[in-house]
């Protein structure tokens, strides 16, 4: 039987730090901004936007350089602890599409988009899903490519920037690749793009059709068969299945000493349906749901135990908002907060939830 072919997302965030603070700041859009460094200035460069790219702008240059040749830019310090969240949100986005997602870095993710067969062919309508979703929900705009291989799905991806998709159909793979130069391959040393550039290999097409003896003779008899083997999508290893969470933990610091309960609520609805969010891909539910709170004196916490399990955005934001309420009495002084979700657990038959019911005579 004939394998069918694959269908694999490549979803570019590139550059992602700007993205999320423009995210978080409407203001920014359209404008040259700069990422890094500490509160004083000092410090280097994490992410640049394009604006600032075509300045001279360039990741790890130190700050006062990168003032120098754009002297225009907004400069931000950037924060971590935000990145991380908006980070694992993305993942949520994905892994609601497909239990296999990679993550190589934070400005780009594989998904294996490819249907079963009681699904049918969704992967495009599942592609623009995940679009609408990342932007919806984070704010985020995406750069997206489809394709059978991960190579092909990558530079798809780089053609469709800005914020576009583009598909390369079954059939059509090895002639998109083909026309591409070497150095699209992306991890491929200097020294061997060098080495087929000077025996006349500046395509993936070339390498390709090349002869063994003229790809060995350029690369050497270790790179020559891996080589032959990427550019024409073979022997790509899977897209790892992603591993389901023993539990599932949402943080967050409180920055103004003086918020009131509302707000302090607010913060720990918004924790516990992060926390929802991150369970459904893998349709478990929580056992044991736990709020935290930190003032300066220690941490106070409160949970809950469901005998059969709690699932749903609506109904564990409305226990976690519960189990809060105790906490926030007073609501000064909080410094953080904490909704935690553990004993996590398949949901169970609902065979098993009316044990009592009988049919009907």
């Amino acid at each position: 039987m004939r394998e069918r072919s694959r269908s694999i997302l490549h979803v570019d965030l590139d550059p992602f730090i700007v993205s999320v603070e423009r995210s978080l700041d409407s203001s920014l859009q359209g404008r040259p901004l700069v990422v890094g460094g500490n509160q004083d200035g000092s410090g280097f460069v994490a992410a640049a936007s394009e604006e600032a790219r075509r300045d001279g702008v360039r990741v790890g240059q130190p700050l006062a350089q990168a003032r120098r040749l754009c002297p225009e830019a907004v400069f931000r310090p950037g924060n971590l602890d935000t990145y991380g969240r908006v980070g694992e949100e993305v993942t949520a986005v994905l892994l609601a599409a497909s239990r296999r997602v990679e993550r190589p870095s934070a400005d780009e993710a594989y998904v294996d988009l490819t249907p079963d067969r009681s699904s049918g062919p969704r992967p495009v309508r599942d592609t623009e899903i995940i679009r609408d979703e990342l932007q919806r929900r984070l704010g985020l705009d995406a750069s997206l490519g489809l394709a059978s291989s991960r190579l092909a799905a990558r530079i798809a991806s780089g053609f469709a920037k800005p914020r576009g998709l583009l598909v390369v159909l079954p059939g059509y793979e090895l002639s998109f690749l083909a026309r591409q130069p070497v150095s699209a391959l992306g991890d491929l040393p200097p020294h061997l793009e060098a080495a087929l550039e000077r025996a006349g290999l500046a395509t993936l097409g070339q390498v390709a059709e090349a002869d063994e003896d003229t790809l060995t003779r350029a690369v050497g008899p270790l790179a020559a068969p891996r080589l032959r083997a990427a550019v024409r999508g073979d022997g790509e290893e899977p897209v790892a299945l992603a591993a389901p969470p023993s539990s599932v933990q949402e943080d967050a610091l409180v920055r103004d000493r003086h918020s009131d309960n509302d707000a302090l609520e607010e913060m720990v609805d918004a924790l516990a349906r992060r926390a929802a969010r991150r369970l459904k891909p893998f349709h478990l539910m929580a056992r044991v749901l736990t709020v935290e709170i930190r003032r300066a004196t220690g941490a106070e916490r409160r949970h809950e135990s469901f005998a059969h399990g709690l699932a749903g955005e609506e109904p564990i934001a409305a226990r976690a908002r519960s189990l809060a309420s105790a906490l926030l009495e007073p609501a000064e002084g909080v410094r953080s907060l904490q909704v935690r979700l553990s004993r996590l657990q398949a949901p169970t038959s609902q065979a098993s939830l009316f044990p009592l019911l009988r049919p009907a005579r």
